[in-house]
């Protein structure tokens, strides 16, 4: 019966880990899980404990740093509106250190610069940096 006890360990954990996603719970209950099984066919609980160190020791060791680096590799690229900065766009309209707009890649951005510029409508600009909803340019001849 303790193998039930185990198992509830385990699913209870797998709980936690869906909340902090960080791979520490999971390898928990795999040790309890672990466990479990190995209480299914031995009552002695020093053998128990022991399987659950041995297993989570293992686990957060070795196959923990492996499950995050796998999971989180990525591409390696920024993603989303980080993945503008330093694209190249076109000013629609003059753009000052209040407003502007530009297009970067088919899409129309708010616009600003930084120190004073002001940049004409039709210059090209690179993307400094992304600020909110607004793409802070510079201008490309300047």
């Amino acid at each position: 019966m303790s193998w039930g006890i185990w198992a509830i360990i385990a699913i209870v954990l797998l709980i936690v880990e869906t909340i902090t996603v960080d791979f520490f719970f999971m390898m928990l209950a795999l040790g309890a899980f672990s466990t479990a099984i190995v209480a299914a066919f031995s009552t002695s609980l020093t053998l128990q404990i022991i399987t659950f160190a041995v297993v989570a020791v293992v686990a957060l060791l070795f196959v923990r740093p492996w499950a995050r680096n796998h999971i989180n590799a990525g591409t390696g690229k920024e993603s989303n509106v980080y993945a503008m900065t330093g694209r190249n766009a076109i000013a629609l309209s003059e753009i000052t250190e209040n407003s502007g707009r530009v297009k970067i890649g088919g899409e129309v951005w708010s616009a600003r610069t930084k120190n004073d510029q002001i940049i004409p409508a039709g210059a090209e600009v690179t993307v400094l940096e992304i600020e909110g909803a607004h793409a802070v340019v510079y201008e490309v001849n300047v």
